[in-house]
C-alpha cells in the first residue's frame, strides 16, 4: 500500500464532538473540532455532517503509516462510543494527480464491470441505486447479468468518447455516485463513496486496501473488456474480481463479509 489517500468517517451525534476529540487525542491523533469545510488540513478534524450528525475527516495520509493511523483513529472513535446507522457512510479519497486519462477511464470501467460484486460487500442500503448519496455509476439498478452487460456496454462507449477530464465530469455531473469524479476538480482526488457507515478498524482499513488495489489495476490495465453474460451477478463473480485486482490477503475477509450480508 503506497497510495496517498484520505478518509471521511461519518457517525451519529450520540456522542459530542468534544468526546470524540478527547478520545482521539488520548490515542495520539492530532485532531481539532472545527466547522464544516472542504479545506484539506494537516490534522484530523471532527465536523458536523448534514446527513447523519458528525464526521471525522483525515488529513492526507500515505501508505502503511496512513493505514495504521486510520486504524488508531477508528479504534478511538469506537472507544468513545461512536455509533452508526444506515444514514452514515465511509468515504475514501485517493490522490489522482498522477493518473492519466486512460487510467481514469479504466478505473470507471472496472467499477462498472464489478459494481455487482462490490455491492455484495455492502448492506442493502448501499446497493444498486437505493442510496441518494451513493448512486450507481451504471444507468440504473441491475436486473440480471444480461442487463448488466448491456448497461456496461453503453456506458463504456460514453467513457471511450471522453477526450479529457472535463468530459468525464459531464458524464457524472453529480458527486453522489459510488465512484465520484467531481472531487478531482476540487481536490485532485477520486472519491469512493460506496461503503456503509462504520467505525470498525478492520472494515475501514481493508476497504482502503481493496480500493487501492482497484486503482492499481486500473493504472496497470492495457484495456478493460466488458463482463461475460454467463457468470451471474454478485457473489458468483467474486473470484474474477479478486483476480482482476490481485486482491491477495483480502479475499478471505470479503468472501466472509459477502456471505454474512447474504444470510
Amino acid at each position: 500500500m503506497s497510495r496517498r489517500f484520505g478518509v471521511e468517517i461519518e457517525f451519529l451525534s450520540t456522542i459530542t464532538k468534544e468526546q470524540a476529540v478527547m478520545s482521539l487525542r488520548a490515542a495520539g491523533i492530532r485532531v481539532e473540532s472545527t466547522h464544516y469545510t472542504h479545506d484539506t488540513t494537516p490534522y484530523w478534524k471532527v465536523v458536523t455532517d448534514g446527513s447523519c450528525g458528525l464526521e471525522l475527516v483525515s488529513p492526507v495520509l500515505e501508505g502503511e503509516a496512513g493505514i495504521e493511523e486510520v486504524r488508531i483513529a477508528a479504534a478511538a472513535l469506537e472507544a468513545a462510543g461512536a455509533k452508526v446507522d444506515k444514514r452514515c457512510g465511509l468515504h475514501v479519497h485517493f490522490d489522482a494527480r498522477s493518473m492519466n486519462l486512460k487510467a481514469v477511464k479504466n478505473l470507471f470501467k472496472l467499477w462498472l464491470k464489478f459494481e455487482d460484486v462490490l455491492d455484495a460487500f455492502q448492506p442493502q442500503s448501499r446497493r444498486g441505486n437505493t442510496n441518494t448519496y451513493c448512486r450507481t455509476n451504471l444507468e440504473s439498478g441491475v436486473s440480471d447479468s444480461e442487463d448488466h452487460r448491456g448497461q456496461c456496454s453503453r456506458v463504456f462507449r460514453k467513457i471511450d468518447a471522453c477526450k479529457n477530464m472535463d468530459q468525464m465530469k459531464q458524464l457524472y455531473p453529480c458527486r453522489y455516485r459510488k465512484l465520484n469524479v467531481q472531487s478531482y476538480f476540487r481536490h485532485q482526488t477520486l472519491e469512493v463513496r460506496h461503503h456503509s457507515g462504520t467505525t470498525d478498524p478492520a472494515k475501514i482499513t481493508n476497504w482502503v486496501r481493496l480500493m487501492a488495489r482497484l486503482f492499481d489495476a486500473a493504472e496497470a490495465a492495457a484495456t478493460v473488456r466488458n463482463r461475460p453474460v454467463d457468470t451471474g451477478l454478485g457473489m458468483n463473480r467474486m473470484k474474477w474480481f479478486f483476480q482482476a485486482i490481485d486482491a491477495k490477503g483480502l479475499t478471505k475477509f470479503y468472501t466472509e463479509r459477502a456471505k454474512k450480508l447474504a444470510a
